[in-house]
């Protein structure tokens, strides 16, 4: 059984989870209210206020849903 998955927003929980290389999971709501996996779980290489970047693809923080397990 799988522990339940963390959501991560805050600078200091994106840099907790880039510094211990936690595989990061990336959602986003689509318009029918449904979230779609963008990312299934990959190492955060960068963040900035706006963005994250993983796996050489960058996400908005204010569009989408950032996971650990």
């Amino acid at each position: 059984m799988h522990p339940p998955s963390k959501t991560i927003s805050t600078d200091m929980e994106l840099f907790a989870a880039s510094l211990a290389q936690r595989k990061v999971s990336v959602m986003q709501r689509t318009a029918d209210d449904i979230y779609a996996i963008l990312e299934y779980g990959g190492i955060i290489e960068r963040y900035t206020k706006h963005s994250v970047k993983i796996n050489g693809a960058y996400y908005l923080r204010e569009e989408c849903e950032f996971t650990i397990e």
